[in-house]
């Protein structure tokens, strides 16, 4: 029960929230362009109470899915206070205002994240591995280059130079590295031409005699869990399994989450990763067949990157600079979403599609994972991708009511008659309200089998 709560509670909230600023887009701008609003509503009916004030309903409803905004006449002009009666750039107005207050959103997140103080890795990534025949060894990059900067941004963690690489898939970017001469002890700052790859092939090893998982992991660059996998030997424990993982004179008692992994659980608690593997009841033995080839996903651009240093540090910013950053970080949103699509096409990555118990199951795990300073950053992730499917151009939502206006100037001022759109915008409701059905189906399964979005 209680992984219910911290499940749907957080879940709930911010999608209230998101869903509230965006109607409120609408009412703000319906209201400024003499439109008639209905109702505004908190939640979906059935309807718990509502107050008037003025010409408009102010409702609290039962299933806090969102909200909604009610206006006059949204298809038929024959009311001069109807939205349909307005003049087709005022309607559009309206209509995307959505959108816009959701990206206004995003950046007030994003900037409001970055300003509380948070623990982040205090190392700069230092590349451990160059595989063969990847864009990286093509460019000159070398094991123990220190990744300074990429297209001119600074690179302070490994989380940072992953983020920044994602982000400039198919691109030429200069990456700055500090190289050190392992003869005179003096370093260099170098700086190299590389393009990561959209659809990497995988690196494959072939395991040597006397090879076990741990000589595999120094050979290659790769952590134990990505070379157990790669064995395919068995990591996965169900969610909810509570170990008891002996160290030294102790023992520590530990709930096993989703999206835990062996390493994960080792480092958190400071444990070492076979007495995390004991616990659990995993296969301790670590030895490989000689000849087996292990495939492993090497990347963009075939580097493997560790932190310099194995400790954190809190950071913050200050207005000016969280600002710049969370508007950086709304359109670098845009960019990821594109680089995102763009791998489904290219074949390099599969769609990852949920619907809301998804994304509840998602906004739980975060919650317990990394507590209310993180939801901020998921929320505005969250707020941009509202704003992005509001404005597509499908029936019902406020692209597709925004494709007709465009269609009636193009036409120069013949409307679709207000039953036939009434029709589409109908069809496009119950289209949406299957797929949600489809995606809420498959979202059960996995959570029932014990599985996570994040891996």
């Amino acid at each position: 029960m209680t992984d219910v709560i911290t499940s749907l509670l957080p879940f709930a909230i911010v999608l209230v929230i998101l869903v509230v600023v965006h109607e409120l887009g609408h009412f703000i701008t319906a209201k400024l362009s003499g439109v008639k609003v209905l109702e505004f509503g908190i939640g979906y009916p059935p309807r718990l109470f509502a107050i008037k004030r003025g010409e408009t309903e102010y409702s609290i409803n039962m299933l806090p899915l969102g909200g909604f905004v009610r206006l006059l006449g949204e298809e038929d002009p024959g009311d001069p206070r109807s939205l349909a009666a307005q003049p087709a750039w005022r309607r559009l107005t309206v209509m995307g205002a959505g959108s816009f207050m959701n990206l206004v959103m995003a950046i007030a997140l994003f900037t409001v994240a970055l300003m509380i103080p948070r623990e982040v890795p205090a190392g700069r990534a230092v590349i451990v591995q160059v595989v063969p025949d990847s864009p990286a060894e093509a460019a000159g990059l070398e094991a123990g280059d220190i990744i300074l900067a990429i297209d001119g941004r600074d690179i302070p963690s490994t989380q940072d130079a992953s983020y920044n690489i994602r982000l400039h898939l198919g691109e030429e970017i200069p990456i700055v590295v500090r190289r050190q001469d392992p003869l005179s002890g003096s370093s260099t700052t170098e700086t190299v031409q590389v393009r990561p790859r959209w659809a990497p092939p995988p690196y494959v090893y072939e395991v040597q005699p006397g090879d076990d998982v741990d000589s595999v992991a120094a050979a290659t660059g790769y952590d134990r869990g990505a070379v157990r996998e790669a064995a395919a030997i068995e990591t996965a424990v169900p969610a909810g399994t509570v170990l008891s993982i002996a160290d030294g004179a102790a023992a520590v008692v530990y709930t096993w989450e989703a999206i835990d992994t062996v390493e994960s659980v080792a480092r958190r608690l400071l444990v070492d990763a076979g007495a995390v593997a004991s616990a659990a009841g995993l296969p301790d033995q670590d030895a490989l067949s000689p000849g087996t080839e292990l495939q492993f996903t090497q990347g963009a651009t075939g580097i493997q990157i560790a932190s310099q240093y194995a400790f954190t540090e809190t950071r913050s910013l200050g207005p000016w600079a969280a600002l710049t950053g969370g508007w950086r970080s709304t359109t670098d949103s845009f960019k990821l979403l594109r680089n995102e699509v763009y791998s489904w096409i290219k074949g390099s990555s599969s769609p990852n599609v949920s619907g809301p118990i998804g994304i509840a199951q998602v906004t739980g795990e975060v919650f317990r994972e990394a507590g209310w300073k993180r939801m901020m950053d998921l929320g505005a992730v969250l707020s941009v991708n509202l704003a992005i499917l509001n404005i597509l151009p499908l029936p019902m939502l406020d692209g597709g009511r925004m494709a007709f206006v465009v269609l009636e100037v193009v036409r120069r001022g013949r409307r679709v008659a207000p039953a036939k759109e009434a029709l589409v915008h109908y069809a496009g409701m119950v289209a949406l309200l299957l797929l949600v059905l489809v995606l809420s189906y498959f979202d059960i399964l996995r959570i029932v089998r014990g599985e996570s979005l994040f891996r």
